[in-house]
């Protein structure tokens, strides 16, 4: 990246001098793409409107120096923050989209026995991920998604984890005590097989009933956050 990038304001630092000469530019208008730092988002780089071949070659020369100029959207903290090397380290991509909001994608990642522990990693994907024995208690995962990750043995004690994606994840011995998992989006294939659940809130999750029997056989505890009963989360009968 840095060596393409290298090039391309080596060949416009050639061509500015030499077609600038003949170039007619009309008053800014417009918008087009500019790279960013591995995204791409509508930059406020101003279009040209073109008099003569060679002001084509001279603007050209002028975008491809302006793309070559990387420019970063502020982090907003949490998962964007720079300083989370665990989760980037881990072989993480952070995308872009045309809001300017950012989200971290763990894809495939091997993270067993990570510790995220306090940290915020709101709206990450952990996907397909494999985070057998993770540390995640006191973590905020508002919106996170483990869709068809393994999360066996891991504990979630006292973590954020509203509106959080368990499609197809496995929590078999996972320890949930205490955690907020209200709104969450669950499937037949989630396992929940031995986890511990006291005190835990699934208020408006949607279970199948198999899984909510299962839930329900060991469910107890109030949870110290909201103030539901687990059994009243779960409507146990």
């Amino acid at each position: 990246m840095v060596a393409v990038s290298s090039y391309i304001v080596a060949l416009a630092t050639l061509l500015l001098p030499i077609l600038s000469s003949e170039a007619l530019v009309v008053a800014p208008r417009g918008r087009f793409p500019v790279a960013r730092s591995a995204t791409r988002q509508n930059g406020a780089v101003s279009s040209m409107e073109i008099k003569a071949p060679a002001a084509a070659a001279s603007a050209l020369a002028a975008a491809l120096l302006l793309s070559a100029t990387p420019a970063f959207a502020e982090s907003d903290g949490g998962a964007s923050n720079v300083e989370n090397t665990k989760i980037m380290n881990g072989g993480a991509s952070t995308i872009v989209n045309q809001r300017g909001a950012r989200k971290t994608i763990t894809r495939g990642v091997q993270l067993d026995k990570a510790n995220f522990a306090g940290e915020d990693l709101t709206g990450v994907s952990f996907q397909q991920s494999q985070i057998r024995g993770g540390v995640f208690e006191k973590t905020k995962l508002l919106g996170a998604s483990f869709f068809d990750a393994t999360l066996d043995d891991s504990t979630f004690k006292n973590a954020d984890m509203r509106q959080v994606n368990l499609e197809m994840a496995s929590l078999v011995n996972a320890d949930l005590t205490n955690a907020v998992i209200t709104e969450a989006y669950v499937t037949g294939a989630t396992s929940f097989k031995d986890a511990k659940i006291e005190g835990a809130d699934f208020t408006d999750t949607f279970l199948r009933k198999d899984q909510q029997k299962e839930l329900c056989a060991t469910a107890k505890g109030t949870n110290p956050t909201t103030g539901v009963d687990t059994r009243d989360s779960l409507m146990c009968p």
